[in-house]
């Protein structure tokens, strides 16, 4: 049995959902520069003008996506009361627990749709959207290596780190 309690911030909650993003950014950001680069070499003057004109408006444009992303991610934060609250875990072979201040609940993990496991999070998906945001800066070092082979005799499809 392992238990672990974790606390979510809104600065846990919007790194993760940075560093979730950041590939997705990066390449969309990536093709629409090569596009207008290759585009701005290859004209003349006049559309050399429209693509000048163009590029402004992708750097306007990005930077009100990256804003409009902070609010949406702060009002997602700050709207569910659950996620903010101080959690307890109880992981079992059976089971896992959680218990926070306004609720508890249990789940089998014959139920539970995937598992990942990055650098900083152990995340436990109850379906393809919905998931268990589990933070490992609350469990020890011996805790995330049984938790990681309480996962592997789970049988739950599982994508973990090795080290």
């Amino acid at each position: 049995m392992i238990t672990a309690k974790t606390h979510i911030t809104f600065k846990d909650f919007l790194n993760f959902n940075i560093k979730n993003s950041m590939p997705r950014i990066i390449i969309f950001s990536f093709i629409i520069l090569l596009f207008l680069g290759l585009n701005f070499y290859n004209t003349e003057n006049d559309t050399q003008n429209i693509l000048k004109s163009a590029s402004i408006w992708f750097v306007v444009a990005f930077i009100f996506i990256i804003i409009r992303s902070y609010f949406r991610l702060k009002n997602a934060f700050y709207s569910n009361k659950k996620i903010q609250e101080e959690i307890t875990y109880t992981f079992t072979d059976e089971k896992v627990f959680t218990k926070g201040e306004t609720f508890d609940g249990d789940f089998t993990w014959n139920t539970v749709y995937k598992i990942k496991e990055t650098k900083d999070w152990f995340l436990i998906y109850q379906s393809k959207t919905t998931m268990n945001m589990v933070p490992k800066k609350d469990f020890s070092h011996s805790q995330i290596s049984e938790l990681r082979n309480m996962i592997k005799n789970s049988n739950v499809k599982a994508k973990l780190l090795n080290n």
